[in-house]
């Protein structure tokens, strides 16, 4: 899509648009510029490059030569141009040359290949015309060969000049003495075709005539040379006839002059274009261009032209509504209008009354006494009897254009003529007349231009007041009477107005018949509907409303302070000073009997010209913009944009409508979006067509495609498959909850057991241990009895010695010795038995061999010469973290097991070493990897069975239950719990008839100063 960098520039009428490479094209600078038959416009740049646009975007193709000729497009694609040795066709991505002899002969004249290109005209597929000084060719690329079909000595145009395609499908060819028209359709040209020859008069001493340009009446300008001077002139073919020559605009030597719409003449020179309405030639300077060297022009119907400067592509285009030439003199407000029966127009304005006839436009100032109309409230009408009723402020005038003089319309009772509100349905006039001394009470009486008869006197309990604004008769006869405070209807049985208290209130403007039995009612803000039955407000939102008009075609005009409204079939479109109108306040629209329409603004009269713009817009929703998949249940909005052919109506001011699917087309509006909600599943196509402000619909709207999908939680069959299983579910659910229950109920019960059963296992575990404290203390208790038994036996001797052998010293001394010795033995053991006793919680660093042994002194000869400790100490072993009592009450469990595992006799064996990491067969894995001290009990028992051996250390079990040496099952236990609560590891080694190893892994650590 083009991008303008330049907007449109509305002036006078006309609509400027310049487009340059910022637009699209391949460079600013032009040389030449063609029109295609399919709607193209082609462009050729300084440069030699080509460009087209077809009105929405700019398109290039690859250089087609240095220099200025131009290229041309057929009706049936094909594009051609010339070469200096011929003409060359864009086919396929690329030139493709055919070189033509004749035009090779004619262009080796370096000077006539730079100011006049040989002109073409392609004719039918394969076939194009070129125009050379002494012939008109045609060559046939599918037999690549030239025809002659004219030489211009058998005419009377002398040298041949320039070729353009008729409006009719036939051509113009301008020579040096005139034109000749060529039959159409121009395909089937033939030598023997007969042309039409219209030479110049001789007399008006002009010559060559340059390119000719026809216009939308059948009549043909061209520029043309002046025998006498440098001067050009401009000659126009009526399609009949020359009109004598026109001068040209000055000294300048004008290359091109064609006719506009309304009379207008335009002509351009190598830097000024011009433009002649009336008599005069003016400059006229083009928006946004400096200094422009003007090369080329193409024209259009409808006013339409194009120039190809060196600063970019001009487009010149009429607006739909323009001031008419006869009217731009009026630049005053005009309030009303109003033709007479001869086809007259007639205007109320504030400095007079307005008269366009014959082409004419004349002002018939108002009288000094006469109050100028200020605003809508005054009236136009035509007289019965001839003439024009006007009447403003409480003064009624009458206007006879025989004389042009005004006259007051006087009553002939003598009453005070008020106003003029209305026709009734036999052409007379209604009149509001009020007495001169009670202002507060009126009449309303018919008036055929000579008589006044009473129609209406209102009673007491009239409630619309004294100032009313119409009276309107429909097509079935009713009569409508508004006023400053509402509306009312005639009651025919009780010969009054009704008040309608149905309507909004407030100042009536304007009542029509709006079609199909259908009334429209207007007040200064709100339009209402009656439908027969009912009013209902319509939709308009536009200002204060100035007056309504129903034209021919079914349509509703409204005048307001906001532009000219239009409603038709469901949708309003407003047009304002974007569409050309002088000013935004409209106070009054007309349709004459031609079909003309008219609108009376702030600045002026405006006509309406429909085939100013007669191209459609298009319109597109961006797919990057919509979704292609939205769910069924969601508000889905889209969105959508359009676009005007060569934008005569701006982007933001197109108007659209859509439907979906194969629904109803909505009302047009300025929406750009709309959203759909609870959309069936499935495909859908969103169809949006755009409408511009002159009304040209969108001939092929566009599609959008979706698939709207319905959310898996509203799936039926999902839902239906979802609601079994949750019905299954809650089932499943209230037997899992009714077991869950009874299950709870059991667990309630096991764990009441358990807890009593814990209970009484605790107090066993807590009597147990007691027992095995005070076996241990007992066994403690016999052994330290036993050495002190000894220790004392030694004393007494040593003292019984010492008694019988008083005057031996040596002897005494050596049994004095002895008895030191003996005490010193007993202290040791009392020290130990102290330790043993005090034993804590706190942990401290421990010497395994120093506990080693004293485990051994605590046990001293307990177990006679039958069963021996063998200590076998390792090297220097780390300290470990820990409490040394509970690491000698398991050596002492598991001292006092080997003992019992043994029967009473063998020998013990109590080791320390140190390993670098864990063995892999361990009964309790130590807390910490780190390098381990073990303390080793071994015995040379009968061994444990291995199908026994997992369960040593549990609770209670025991194998000497049935044997002489009972236990209690709780000594392991208590050694694997003490370990476990240390972090020391355990192992077991075991073989039955050869005895077993019991290892305590203890941590080592390196102990740190404090």
């Amino acid at each position: 899509m083009l991008s303008f960098s330049l907007e449109c520039h509305p002036e006078g009428g006309s609509r400027w648009r310049v487009y340059k490479a910022a637009d699209g094209l391949r460079d600013s600078s032009l040389v030449a510029v063609t029109l295609s038959p399919r709607g193209n416009v082609w462009v050729k740049h300084s440069n030699g490059q080509v460009s087209w646009l077809d009105g929405f975007q700019a398109r290039s193709i690859p250089v087609s030569g240095i220099g200025n000729f131009p290229v041309y497009e057929s009706r049936s694609g094909q594009i051609w141009s010339v070469y200096p040795d011929g003409v060359m066709e864009y086919r396929r991505d690329q030139w493709i040359q055919y070189p033509v002899s004749e035009i090779r002969a004619e262009n080796s004249n370096a000077l006539r290949l730079l100011v006049r290109p040989i002109p073409l005209l392609p004719a039918e597929r394969d076939h194009l015309l070129a125009v050379l000084p002494d012939r008109l060719l045609e060559f046939d690329s599918g037999q690549n060969r030239t025809i002659v079909l004219g030489w211009a000595r058998e005419t009377n145009l002398g040298r041949f000049n320039d070729i353009v395609e008729a409006r009719d499908g036939g051509a113009w060819l301008s020579g040096t003495n005139g034109l000749a028209k060529l039959p159409g359709p121009v395909r089937r040209l033939t030598p023997e075709s007969r042309w039409q020859e219209f030479p110049v008069e001789a007399a008006w001493q002009v010559q060559n005539l340059e390119r000719p340009f026809e216009d939308d009446e059948g009549g043909v300008t061209v520029a043309a040379d002046l025998q006498q001077g440098a001067v050009k002139a401009v000659l126009h073919f009526n399609g009949r006839s020359w009109e004598p020559p026109m001068p040209g605009p000055g000294p300048e030597k004008i290359r091109y002059a064609w006719r506009g719409a309304e009379g207008t003449v335009w002509a351009a020179s190598r830097s000024t274009l011009f433009k002649r309405q009336g008599s005069s030639w003016e400059t006229v300077q083009v928006p946004g261009l400096r200094t422009p060297q003007y090369y080329d022009a193409a024209t259009e119907p409808n006013g339409v032209f194009w120039l190809a400067t060196t600063e970019g592509l001009v487009r010149h285009s009429l607006q739909t509504w323009r001031v008419p030439p006869e009217c731009a003199s009026v630049k005053t407000p005009v309030f009303r209008m109003l033709e007479d029966p001869e086809g007259g127009l007639w205007f109320s304005g504030t400095n007079g009354l307005l008269a366009l006839r014959n082409g004419q436009m004349q002002i018939f100032k108002w009288p000094e006494d006469f109050p100028p109309p200020a605003g809508p409230t005054s009236t136009l009408h035509n007289a019965p009897n001839g003439g024009i009723i006007a009447s403003s402020a409480g003064r009624v005038l009458r206007f006879d254009p025989r004389t042009k003089r005004f006259s007051p319309v006087v009553h002939p009772g003598g009453r005070e003529i008020r106003a003029v509100i209305g026709e009734f349905k036999n052409g007379r006039l209604c009149t509001q007349t009020m007495t001169r001394d009670s202002p507060a009470g009126f009449r309303l009486e018919t008036f055929d231009g000579e008589v006044f008869e009473p129609f209406f006197e209102p009673k007491s309990d009239w409630s619309l007041g004294s100032e009313l604004t119409f009276l309107r008769t429909t097509e079935n006869e009713t009569l409508w009477l508004g006023g400053n405070l509402g509306l009312a209807l005639w009651d025919g049985r009780g010969q009054t107005f009704m008040p309608v208290i149905t309507v909004p209130q407030g100042r009536a403007v304007e009542l029509i018949d709006a079609g199909k039995g259908r009334i429209w009612y207007a007040t200064a803000h709100v339009i209402s509907e009656f439908n027969g039955r009912i009013w209902v407000a319509t939709r308009f939102g536009a200002g204060n409303i100035h007056g309504m008009l129903r034209t021919r075609d079914g349509s509703i005009w409204v005048a307001s302070g906001s532009g000219l409204n239009r409603f038709a079939d469901g949708s309003w479109v407003a047009n304002s000073v974007e569409e050309g109108m002088p000013d935004r306040e409209v106070f009054d629209v007309w349709q004459d009997r031609r079909g003309g329409l008219w609108a009376a603004t702030g600045q002026g009269t405006s006509l309406y010209h429909r085939s100013a713009d007669l191209d459609p817009p298009i319109s597109l929703a961006p797919g990057e913009e919509n979704p292609k998949e939205v769910y069924s249940s969601d508000v889905v909005g889209f969105n959508f944009r359009g676009r005007d052919k060569w934008d005569c109506t701006r982007r933001d001011r197109l108007l659209f409508s859509h439907r979906l699917d194969e629904g109803t087309w909505s009302p047009y509006s300025g929406e750009i979006s709309t959203t759909f909600t609870n959309l069936t599943a499935g495909k859908h196509r969103l169809h949006v067509r755009a409408m511009d402000r002159n009304w040209n619909e969108e001939v092929e709207p566009g599609v959008y495609e979706f698939v709207s999908v319905v959310p898996w939680f509203r799936e039926p069959r999902l839902l239906a498959i979802a609601a079994c299983g949750a019905i299954a579910t809650v089932f499943l659910a209230w037997l899992a909850v009714n077991r869950h229950l009874r299950l709870l109920r059991s667990y309630a019960e096991v764990e009441k057991i358990v807890a009593q059963r814990t209970r009484e296992l605790e107090r066993a575990n807590q009597e147990l241990l007691h027992s095995q404290k005070m076996r241990a203390l007992g066994t403690l208790a016999a052994g330290i009895a036993h050495d002190f038994n000894s220790i004392l036996s030694i004393i007494k001797g040593s003292a019984q010695i010492i008694e019988t052998n008083l005057d031996d010293r040596e002897k005494i001394r050596t049994r004095v010795d002895r008895i030191k010795t003996m005490v010193e033995q007993g202290s040791g053991i009392v020290k130990a038995m102290l330790g043993f006793s005090r034993a804590g919680q706190e942990e401290k660093w421990c010497d395994v061999n120093r506990i080693l042994a004293e485990t051994k002194r605590l046990l001293g000869d307990q177990f006679g010469r039958e069963i021996t400790l063998q200590l076998q100490p390792g090297a220097v072993l780390p300290p470990v973290r820990g409490v040394g009592e509970l690491i000698q009450q398991m050596l002492l469990n598991l001292i006092l097991n080997a003992a019992d595992a043994m029967s009473g006799h063998g020998p013990i064996i109590l080791q320390t070493g140190l390993l670098k990491q864990a063995p892999a067969n361990l009964v309790l894995a130590p807390a910490a990897r780190t390098p381990l001290v073990y303390i080793s009990v071994r015995d040379q028992g009968s061994g444990i069975a291995p199908e026994v051996l997992p369960r040593i250390f549990e609770p209670f079990f025991t194998t000497k239950a049935f044997s002489t040496r009972r236990g209690t099952g709780l000594g392991l236990s208590m050694v694997y719990e003490i370990a476990k609560e240390m972090g020391c590891g355990l192992m077991v080694e075991s073989e039955p008839g050869k005895g077993s190893a019991f290892t305590i892994l203890i941590p080592a650590s390196v102990q740190t100063e404090t």
